[in-house]
């Protein structure tokens, strides 16, 4: 997917579905994700509720970047029980082009409760194998954990 840019990316999810609409005109809750802020740790945190098509996945991310900087969080809370997976062309464009840009935004911790699925996980797996190297991001098997290590992450 070459798209770029919240307008464009906009543009493309309104043609791809009702669900795609709903996410442009609720970006904090619609069918695809729940994102807010979570501030007992303090965090945003990402809910995936289900399948994301490549431009609502990017879209979500670039709107990451923009609370990051708005709520001058450094860290990311998500639950990823329900993502379904991410395309390897969508995982290089996290790990290559949205992690430089979110750590230079403020993020420094990331923690989320494992995808349920095999393909979610093994997307999940991928993205974290490389960016731990640079960043601390780690999975959990429950919320509780993932929120708890975010407190105190060593």
């Amino acid at each position: 997917m070459q798209v770029s840019g919240l307008d464009a990316l906009k543009r493309v999810i309104e043609k791809e579905s009702n669900d795609g609409r709903a996410l442009i005109d609720n970006p904090a809750d619609n069918p695809i994700c729940t994102v807010s802020r979570d501030d007992s740790v303090p965090c945003l945190f990402v809910q995936w509720k289900g399948y994301a098509t490549s431009a609502q996945l990017r879209f979500i991310h670039e709107r990451l970047i923009g609370l990051i900087e708005r709520h001058r969080v450094c860290k990311v809370l998500g639950d990823d029980t329900a993502l379904v997976a991410v395309s390897s062309e969508d995982q290089d464009w996290i790990i290559g082009d949205w992690f430089p840009r979110a750590i230079a935004a403020g993020l420094r911790f990331a923690a989320s409760k494992r995808p349920r699925g095999y393909y979610g996980r093994a997307s999940v797996n991928r993205i974290q194998a490389v960016i731990s190297a640079k960043f601390k991001i780690k999975s959990f098997d429950s919320l509780t954990d993932a929120r708890a290590w975010l407190c105190d992450p060593r």
